[in-house]
């Protein structure tokens, strides 16, 4: 039985023009030798420039920025997540038996490898950053309570982020059950209006949740390296510690993270304070 279908033309398509998205890429980008929170830092600063300023305020623009800023988180965890899982044998048993796909076991460099394991990994929810720092990174426990209130901040930024780029700005029902209905119940299918000051507590709100969790992943696995593997002398310990300490140093803030050798005392000397049951 046929069914009839109507071809009215509503609107004109024209023809798609070529795209050859394999030319689209810069095939002579090398990874920069610089941690993770630095390139964050950097893209950051980057996308700031393009906010627009308080007198001449484009909210549109606005959610663009706040968009590329979530994309700087998520780049951040990514990048930090691979470098470790390539360096860290704590992190390498994690996932030693995980599985990823055979194009990109064939194809990607071995330090780019732990990548496909990241592929289906999301980022935008508390409960998803928690199973991914245990089941990719082997940290075990809970967060401390600072990382806890930093990522709750963080996951309602990305509340905001999931309106502007799926709703064009508009209040969803999921995402108002997420930010409080009691507050947000009568919002729904109105638009964001995203102002300067708004912008930049976001900004603010997602680089507190890096810094935060940079700290607490840096300690997490750092104590974790076998007190046997430490000799006690920089001079000796230094290739070892300083490859941990590069991969979290933040050079980029106003305040930087300390010299790798002051860390290096510090760090025995909380160890032995830990050892000798005294509060550090």
């Amino acid at each position: 039985m046929k069914i009839f279908r109507s071809k009215l033309a509503m609107c004109v398509a024209g023809a798609s023009p070529a795209l050859d998205t394999h030319n689209l890429f810069d095939s002579s980008y090398k990874e920069p030798k610089i941690s993770a929170i630095d390139e964050f830092s950097v893209r950051v600063r980057s996308l700031n420039i393009l906010a627009p300023r308080p007198d001449e305020f484009d909210p549109f623009q606005g959610q663009l920025v706040l968009l590329g800023v979530i994309a700087a988180v998520e780049s951040y965890l990514r990048t930090l997540f691979r470098r470790l899982i390539h360096f860290d044998p704590g992190c390498q048993d994690a996932v030693q038996k995980r599985d990823v796909a055979y194009g990109a076991a064939i194809h990607l460099a071995p330090e780019l490898l732990p990548e496909a394991l990241l592929e289906r990994i999301s980022f935008i929810s508390k409960e998803n950053i928690e199973k991914a720092i245990k089941e990719l990174l082997g940290i075990q426990g809970g967060l401390p309570p600072d990382v806890v209130t930093a990522t709750e901040d963080y996951v309602r930024i990305c509340q905001l982020r999931h309106c502007a780029v799926h709703r064009f700005g508009k209040l969803g029902a999921s995402n108002a059950i997420s930010l409080g209905l009691s507050k947000h119940g009568a919002l729904m299918e109105k638009p964001l209006r995203l102002d300067y000051t708004a912008l930049q507590s976001a900004i603010a709100i997602c680089a507190g949740f890096v810094k935060s969790l940079n700290n607490f992943l840096f300690n997490a696995i750092l104590s974790r390296v076998p007190e046997g593997s430490w000799s006690g002398t920089y001079r000796i310990d230094r290739a070892k510690f300083v490859a941990y300490y590069m991969l979290f140093a933040d050079k980029q803030s106003a305040i930087k993270s300390p010299p790798p050798k002051s860390f290096y005392s510090l760090f025995l000397k909380q160890r032995a304070s830990f050892r000798a049951n005294k509060p550090f």
